[in-house]
């Protein structure tokens, strides 16, 4: 989607973490928008991106831990 910010395939778009691809999906840490599927370090930051992917997708938003 072109109107998203440039999120790496392994990067957390919550916290910008590099995510364990394999593990994230060993431990569902995963969600499929589209043809896309993001990944996360943990169950918080894949909660915060169920509530609102727009935030988190948004190009105005900076990942921070």
């Amino acid at each position: 989607m072109a109107d998203e910010r440039t999120i790496r395939e392994d990067e957390d778009p919550v916290c910008g973490m590099t995510v364990d691809i394999e593990e994230a999906r060993a431990a569902g840490r995963v969600e499929r928008r589209g043809e896309r599927e993001y990944v996360f370090c943990g169950r918080g930051c894949l909660l915060d991106f169920r509530d609102d992917p727009m935030k988190y997708l948004d190009p105005g938003y900076a990942a921070s831990m």
